[in-house]
């Protein structure tokens, strides 16, 4: 074998390369890792990187990673955020912060109500009476029974606290409270004024003399 065979032949390679895809695909492949390769060696930070990995930090981060991290802004300042800042800058008072007064909101009260119209005030006027004379009625007496007298007719028996009261019937009581039927178990009792106004006294058995008001 002549000493030319052994040497690098760069005519052949120079016509692989012109005539092989392949080869020309590996050769572009191999020269994008060596600039990445080189890149990485050669960055402005990477010897830091290396000095962290050296230093024995036991940090498994690649220097990428390392690389990012060094970008960010210096994180041990946070340990400080809880404390005050220096003293000239709090010379004030910290509840006076520095921003425009609110707005002045002027409360508007609301409207009065309207004055009642006449039939409200007639209303009103009747109901007063009708309690009036409701609280008026003779819810003191205790009903009891009747009997037929002769010749009152049917009389009603009463009792008002420990007095026996006998009352015909029509009998009217308190100025306008007219008995106006006597029953077995109960007697009733009508307002003159105003007739939707009733009282009504249920009989009861010896001392339960509750009375049963209705209107």
């Amino acid at each position: 074998m002549n000493p030319s065979s052994r040497g690098f032949d760069f005519q052949a390679m120079r016509q692989e390369l012109r005539a092989n895809r392949k080869t020309q695909l590996a050769l572009a492949a191999f020269a994008l890792i060596l600039g990445y390769a080189l890149y990485t060696f050669f960055a402005p930070d990477a010897p830091k990187a290396r000095r962290a990995a050296s230093a024995g930090t036991g940090s498994s981060l690649d220097p990428r990673q390392l690389q990012g991290l060094r970008r960010l802004p210096d994180l041990a300042a946070l340990d400080k955020a809880g404390e005050l800042p220096p003293s000239a800058k709090v010379q004030r008072d910290l509840f006076m912060f520095e921003a425009p007064p609110p707005p002045i909101v002027k409360v508007v009260p609301p409207p009065p109500p309207p004055p009642p119209t006449p039939e409200e005030l007639e209303q009103q006027r009747l109901a007063q009476e009708k309690a009036a004379e409701f609280s008026g009625r003779p819810q003191d007496l205790r009903y009891l029974g009747f009997f037929k007298g002769s010749p009152s007719g049917t009389v009603g028996a009463f009792m008002k606290g420990e007095e026996p009261v006998t009352l015909v019937q029509g009998t009217i009581l308190k100025e306008r409270w007219k008995l106006m039927s006597i029953l077995d178990t109960r007697a009733e009792f009508q307002n003159t004024k105003y007739p939707d106004l009733r009282l009504v006294l249920e009989a009861r058995e010896a001392s339960g003399g509750a009375t049963v008001n209705q209107f």
